[in-house]
């Protein structure tokens, strides 16, 4: 049965990005457009670059294998620089000059909003990896696609129930930290939401708001600690300089220290030992967590390519330009309006678990995954430890409550 397994990974890859042959002709004739807008400068770099690293690798070997629908895919990558009037700026020059086919965005999620404006006033396919819940509810619409199912709702209530599961016992005194942009005010605010409903106790006795370049956080480690919480909910846009200040202070061991932020794998990676807050809860999806054939592969590509293995990023740019690649050979055309319809319910086996794009907000339901931080000796780096593969559709908003919240706008 295993082996029958990676037969089946394998051959889904292989049909997804390589064509019915590794020895295809040329792609020939007008290319396909891709505009991918990333976060090369500015705070959310870290994680940006590696958005822009795994599309150029799968456009490369898209080509390398025949194309798309035969035909040559073109990329052109612009830096945000982290800021939203860049993001928009760069997605006018994309649809209206560069004339993509498709318009696609990393992970910022005060740019998403804006950027799909710009689509939408455009009438072009935009895809997104953003956490702003919504794009796909109150902003979202015919053109608007998320593949990954990484919203706030979805981080704040996953690691909600992660306390009502495992950390109840810990006492009912809560304290948030979390940096003050948009990601971070809504998965703080799910988490509340959910927890109130976990736990009816529960009360928060303080939050702080750190800027996300923060240069010092010693006066937010002190006043968490003086507080004397049970429990921490945090959510950072990027977290290593906090790990790396609060490292001596051994936070996690003080009180319980719970989030499900994406990002929390990936930082995990780059601390020294000291640094890693062990103990911690966190997520993200770790290269080393995800076991079938198809990762396998894609690690390898990746390794070779940059010398270094995949980040989350990378896993979330697989899997939109999957969904593309597939809705467009359904479609077995570029045409917006053909490849909408062809995307809108499509389900199909991604490198991290199934997913169905609900058809109506074009929401993927990708599954998600949490664990708990921990020093690994073999690897030398921080990693996630007994690791929770959640199904995430209970956490995304009903039909009708995705239709009040468009409504309501």
């Amino acid at each position: 049965m295993r082996t029958r397994s990676i037969l089946k990974a394998l051959a889904v890859v292989l049909a997804t990005f390589a064509g019915s042959t590794c020895w295809a002709q040329a792609p020939a004739g007008k290319p396909i457009r891709l505009g991918l807008i990333a976060e090369q400068t500015g705070p959310l770099a870290f994680y940006g670059a590696e958005t822009a690293r795994t599309a150029q690798l799968i456009v490369k070997q898209i080509n390398d294998r025949g194309g798309l629908l035969g035909r040559p895919v073109e990329l052109v990558v612009r830096d945000s620089k982290t800021t939203v009037n860049e993001a928009v700026r760069q997605a006018r020059d994309l649809v209206y000059t560069e004339n993509v086919d498709f318009l696609l965005q990393s992970i910022n999620s005060a740019e998403c909003v804006g950027v799909a404006n710009v689509a939408t006033q455009a009438k072009k396919i935009f895809i997104s990896n953003c956490a702003n819940d919504d794009l796909t509810t109150k902003d979202g619409g015919k053109y608007v696609f998320r593949i990954m199912n990484i919203t706030t709702r979805t981080q704040g209530y996953a690691a909600a129930d992660y306390v009502g599961n495992k950390l109840l016992a810990r006492g009912n005194r809560y304290y948030t930290i979390a940096h003050d942009f948009a990601f971070g005010r809504l998965a703080t605010a799910a988490f509340k939401t959910k927890i109130k409903e976990i736990n009816p106790k529960a009360e928060f006795i303080g939050e702080a708001w750190p800027k996300m370049n923060e240069a010092d956080y010693t006066p937010f480690i002190t006043a968490m600690t003086e507080a004397k919480p049970d429990v921490v909910f945090f959510a950072w846009g990027v977290g290593a300089p906090f790990w790396q200040q609060s490292g001596p202070y051994g936070l996690p061991q003080k009180f319980a220290m719970v989030s499900s932020y994406w990002g929390g794998s990936d930082e995990l990676q780059v601390l020294s030992k000291p640094s890693v807050p062990a103990g911690a809860v966190m997520g993200g999806l770790p290269y080393y967590a995800i076991d079938n054939a198809t990762n396998t592969e894609f690690v390898e590509a990746f390794r070779k390519a940059y010398g270094k293995p995949p980040l989350t990023p990378a896993y979330f740019e697989f899997v939109t330009l999957q969904a593309l690649k597939l809705g467009i050979e359904k479609a077995k055309t570029t045409d917006t309006d053909a490849v909408i319809k062809a995307l809108e319910g499509l389900q199909f086996d991604s490198i991290i678990g199934p997913v169905t794009i609900r058809p109506f907000d074009h929401q993927g339901t990708t599954p998600y995954f949490t664990g708990v931080a921990a020093w690994d000796e073999g690897r030398k780096i921080g990693v996630l430890s007994d690791i929770l593969k959640l199904p995430t559709e209970k956490y995304l908003p009903t039909a009708a409550e995705v239709d009040a919240a468009r409504k309501g706008k």
